[in-house]
């Protein structure tokens, strides 16, 4: 009995030996924060208990205002309901400080520690996580500052990191923030930590720079490591919180239609961008009879980072391709097509001619058809693709924007934002009168939503779009297609894409589809109605 009583206690204090020299580090990617405040609550009931070594939780969250414990400092410049409007969730809890804001761009970390294992006391635990902050920014070319009597990292009088803390029998939680490239304008909903004219500011704004926020969480990991770690093997772990939110996820594609579909599309040996692309609407689509063609073969000259359709050396047109794509709108007797193409950079009218042959031989079989051709930028010859393209009029005229133009070097380095801006323009005036007077050629573009842009950016390109006469846009969710894809940077929530639908219609575009789903091709026939 002795001997069973001295072998548990030897057991136990082992695992607490084993427990104390660990440092588990988890990355949760971007998080809703009522999970991670969940995730924190657990591991500290735990950590209490010695059941679970120190932890880190690093994250991004979706647009999120907090409340602090001290009532005074908690001051809101807009109403709870209004902030619900703009996609913004409001949450009390009990760390010290008052009101602060997060949102995708911003580094989160959540030390749940154990004060007495690092012999720390409370200010030295405060000071350290200041350290980690002011290294982290120094590598990314920010000389920050700490200001006495005021918790956070300064670059004079602009403010780039918060900090807000809480301990409980020795372990902490909560923890630090700091701004590396998110939408400032979400502190002008508060009067950030209770602090009257306090400026926010960020690594992107004071350098000009952005950042792989992935690096960015590696280089926060190795310096979390050298602060809080007592062992030479942390543990660094993935987060399940990756996970699609509920708004995004959808059911597998079924059903007599999308048979029907499917099976026409491979016995002609057709491409689609649905396939191509991974879109998330093929299995909707394709059910209800439809799909957007994707012309002259399937390998682009291009590479941009957020399409995953193949890159390299492309095949010449097939001449053939028109006579298949006629055959299969009269066998699934299409009303409306739309057709795209990847870039052909390395033909001289960009693949303008086969586009024109398409839709001819399309019109010979199907008389009352309507069509929209979403094309490429034809950099290199876009007043010779217009002249060509004048023949196969009338149709809808498309070509993506795709994101704000400060982010065109990350996601489509192989484009340039105001040749696509010149692009709409030059369709818009040289086809409006190609068709007989009464003709006026409708322009439409369309852009993604997640991708580290600000609502004011967004609201630029909408603008720009306007002033070269785009008539329609869509606006949806960028959703990674494949893992040499960049990463989303935030899913947006269904009530800003409907805030974003209402702010489009009053700059004045005739239609807007708005939805986390939207995609350019995506319902294009009802919008002839």
């Amino acid at each position: 009995m002795a001997k069973t009583v001295k072998s548990l206690a030897e057991k136990i204090v082992n695992r607490q030996s084993s427990i104390i020299g660990r440092l588990c580090i988890r990355n949760c990617g971007l998080s809703d924060y009522r999970q991670v405040l969940q995730q924190q609550h657990e591991l500290r009931d735990k950590r209490r208990r010695d059941e679970t070594p120190n932890t880190i939780l690093i994250a991004e969250h979706h647009p999120v205002i907090t409340l602090g414990a001290r009532q005074s400092a908690n001051k809101l410049q807009d109403s709870r309901d209004s902030l619900t409007q703009h996609g913004i969730d409001v949450v009390d809890i009990r760390r010290g400080g008052g009101t602060t804001a997060h949102n995708p761009g911003q580094l989160v970390f959540y030390p749940i520690l154990n004060l007495r294992d690092l012999g720390l006391g409370i200010s030295e635990y405060i000071r350290e996580l200041e350290e980690v902050g002011v290294e982290l920014l120094e590598e990314l070319g920010v000389r920050s500052q700490r200001r006495k009597g005021l918790r956070g990292l300064w670059i004079d009088n602009r403010k780039i990191a918060s900090i807000g803390v809480r301990v409980s029998k020795f372990v902490t939680y909560h923890g630090a923030a700091i701004n590396i490239q998110n939408d400032l304008s979400i502190f002008d909903f508060i009067v950030p930590c209770g602090l009257d004219g306090v400026e926010m500011t960020s690594v992107l704004k004071e350098t000009g720079k952005r950042h792989s926020m992935n690096q960015v969480k590696e280089k926060l990991t190795q310096l979390l490591i050298k602060h809080f770690s007592t062992s030479d093997e942390p543990r660094i772990t993935s987060s399940e919180s990756r996970k699609l939110p509920p708004w995004l996820r959808r059911s597998l594609p079924v059903g007599e239609g999308y048979t029907r579909t499917n099976n026409i599309l491979k016995s002609l040996g057709l491409e689609t961008i649905c396939d191509n692309a991974n879109c998330p609407n093929r299995g909707e689509c394709w059910s209800r009879g439809t799909a957007t063609v994707l012309i002259l073969g399937n390998i682009c000259t291009r590479n941009c980072r957020f399409c995953s359709v193949a890159v390299g050396k492309p095949e010449p047109p097939d001449p053939t391709e028109p006579d298949r794509i006629a055959e299969m709108a009269e066998q699934m007797g299409l009303k409306y097509l739309v057709i795209t193409s990847v870039d052909r950079d390395d033909l001289h009218d960009g693949g303008a001619g086969h586009f024109r042959d398409c839709i001819s031989k399309v019109r010979q079989r199907c008389t009352d058809i309507k069509f929209e051709i979403l094309t490429p930028d034809f950099r290199k010859c876009q007043a010779r693709a217009i002249e060509i393209l004048r023949d196969a009029l009338p149709f809808v005229f498309a070509h993506n924007i795709e994101t704000v133009p400060s982010l065109y070097p990350i996601a489509r380095a192989g484009g340039d934002y105001q040749t696509s801006l010149n692009l709409l323009r030059m369709a818009k005036e040289a086809l409006r009168f190609a068709h007989g007077d009464s003709f006026e050629l409708v322009t439409k573009s369309s852009i993604m939503l997640g991708l580290g842009e600000t609502d004011a950016e967004v609201e630029q390109v909408l603008r720009d779009l306007r002033d070269v006469g785009c008539d329609r846009i869509t606006i949806g969710q960028y959703l990674r297609p494949s893992k040499d894809s960049i990463e989303v940077v935030e899913y947006i929530r269904p009530e800003k894409f409907d805030w974003w639908k209402q702010r489009a219609i009053e700059l004045g575009f005739s239609y807007c589809l708005s939805s986390p789903f939207a995609r350019s091709s995506y319902f294009a026939e009802q919008e002839q109605t």
